[in-house]
Formats: structure tokens, C-alpha cells, sequence
């Protein structure tokens, strides 16, 4: 097994474990309308969220070795900006979860490929046994393109237990065919 890996980098980022610190960055980022616009379960009405978010994301780290980092940018005028949060978290023991929420003002950059990539490295090297897979709320268009560029596919699409919403569907994406049973346990 790796050494965890609290701090990397891609082509332009520095990838950081999430902190305390970090929160009131990441909480105007997730209070910000247009980052939950495509999926309101990414909103933040409070910073006590955000604080658990932090929390569970380190959780992640102590278990795994592996979880969400923030990133912020390596050079140029805006080094050590906030850019947003990606890779690999493991919240359930049979598939590695994928994700990233990047700030608007990082949006159309690649960046989210370059968290994409990093974190999906990290974790085959880690458990090359488990799949990497995203689940992205279906009207989440711009994230699920960046899901399809990370090399994932569809492997299937209904409805979003979790969203209140009647309508509101979810699609699941793997690098590899996932077993019915899989799926079930993944969409719940």
C-alpha cells in the first residue's frame, strides 16, 4: 500500500488534505448559487455543513489513505487561490466515489481532469480491485461531461433517492461493468 497521500500535485494545482482552515473558503464556494445550481445537494446553508464536510473528508483520510483534497493553484497571480475540491474518497468499502466542485471562476480550465486524474491514479494504485465511479445528479450536464473526459461511462440512470425531487435523476458512471447488486448498493 502507498504512503497516504495528503499532498500532491497535478500539472497546475497543488492538491491539499481538506482542514479547518479551509473552511470559510469552502463554505462561500458551496453557498455560492451557480456551484449547486446543477445539483442543489451541493448547497451550503450554513458553515456548521461545511465544518462536517471537512470532518467527514478527514475521517475519509484516516481510514483510507486517500480521500477529497482541496486544490488551489500552483503559480501565476491567483498561487494559492482557491480552485475547489476533488478525487478519490472511498464512503463505501466496495467502489472508489470520484467527485469534484470546482469555484466558476475554474470552470472550462481542465482543472477538474487534473483532479480527475490524480485522484483516480491514486486510488487504483491503492485498491486496484475496486472501481472508480461517479454519481452525478443527471441535470448536472457540465459535471458529467467532465466525468466522461475522466474516462468513466454510464452504467446507469434513474431516479435520485436523495434528492427531494420527484424528478430528479442520477447517473451513475464506472471504469469498468458493474453487477446489478453493485449498482443497487451505489445509487441507494
Amino acid at each position: 500500500m502507498l504512503e497516504p497521500l495528503d499532498d500532491t500535485r497535478s500539472p497546475r494545482l497543488v492538491l491539499r488534505r481538506p482542514t479547518a482552515d479551509d473552511v470559510p473558503e469552502l463554505f462561500a464556494m458551496y453557498s455560492d448559487p451557480r456551484v449547486w445550481e446543477g445539483d442543489p445537494l451541493l448547497r451550503h446553508l450554513s458553515r456548521a455543513r461545511t465544518e462536517a464536510a471537512v470532518e467527514r473528508w478527514g475521517e475519509g483520510w484516516r481510514r483510507h489513505g486517500l480521500g477529497l483534497w482541496v486544490a488551489r493553484a500552483a503559480s501565476g497571480p491567483g498561487q494559492g487561490d482557491l480552485v475547489g475540491v476533488g478525487g478519490c474518497n472511498l464512503p463505501r468499502e466496495e467502489a472508489w466515489n470520484l467527485a469534484f466542485t470546482l469555484r466558476p471562476e475554474s470552470w472550462g480550465q481542465g482543472l477538474a481532469q487534473e483532479v480527475a486524474a490524480v485522484g483516480t491514479a491514486c486510488a487504483r494504485a491503492l485498491r486496484p480491485d475496486l472501481p472508480v465511479t461517479a454519481a452525478v445528479a443527471a441535470r448536472n450536464e457540465r459535471s458529467l461531461r467532465a466525468v466522461e473526459r475522466a474516462g468513466l461511462a454510464q452504467v446507469w440512470r434513474g431516479p435520485d433517492a436523495k434528492d427531494p425531487d420527484p424528478a430528479a435523476e442520477l447517473v451513475l458512471c464506472a471504469d469498468r461493468p458493474l453487477s446489478e447488486e453493485q449498482v443497487r448498493r451505489l445509487v441507494r
